[in-house]
């Protein structure tokens, strides 16, 4: 199945071309259809499966339908456990941004680095792509909010459960607004992945 058979957005179509993006991955095939229609998602994926083209290419199709919202309040949350992962997340956003008609601004916020400058770049961030210990500092200055979020990513769920975010995740979840679609990836399916995923996801598409 090509990727024009996906539902995707007809610029996105063009950027897949001009990169020399020619058919989807399995996993983009079976779950960027179903995040196009608001389903929430579980994808136990290893690196190098196509797994974060599949979440970005259906939220950027997503956000070219939406309106602008107020300011600091973002649309769509990327929680990641590294800095690394981050701007990676960050750069295939980009990517694939580049030449929508309706631009949508990312932000990649990680801890190692001052807060201050990543404080004045929330001005106007559709998609916060965040580390969880940095994603609170900035809630607990008031930089950021999360009642309007209406997808929330977690990439790399089972890394971020080893290197000890699980109460920091705990903390996140409960500023998010009840109604809203949840997309989770793992590399395993450990019994920690899965308690979340039973208390997170309704209905998920698994893949």
């Amino acid at each position: 199945m090509p990727f024009s058979k996906l539902g995707l957005a007809p610029a996105l179509l063009l950027v897949l071309a001009d990169n020399n993006y020619t058919r989807p991955y399995p996993i983009q095939q079976e779950i960027i259809p179903a995040i196009l229609k608001n389903k929430d998602v579980l994808g136990i994926a290893p690196t190098g499966s196509g797994k974060t083209a599949s979440y970005v290419l259906p939220i950027l199709t997503q956000l070219q339908h939406s309106t602008a919202g107020k300011n600091r309040h973002i649309n769509v949350l990327v929680l990641v456990p590294t800095r690394e992962l981050a701007m990676q997340v960050k750069e295939v956003f980009h990517i694939f941004n580049a030449s929508l008609p309706q631009k949508v601004k990312t932000l990649a916020v990680f801890g190692g680095v001052s807060v201050n400058p990543q404080m004045m770049a929330l001005h106007g961030v559709n998609v916060l792509i965040a580390t969880p210990g940095r994603l609170l500092e900035l809630v607990e200055a008031n930089a950021v909010h999360l009642s309007d979020i209406h997808t929330l990513v977690l990439d790399e769920a089972d890394k971020m459960l080893n290197l000890g975010f699980k109460e920091e995740m705990d903390r996140i979840f409960s500023l998010l607004p009840k109604r809203r679609q949840n997309l989770l990836f793992s590399a395993t399916l450990s019994q920690d992945v899965n308690n979340i995923t039973q208390f997170l996801l309704r209905d998920p598409l698994v893949f």
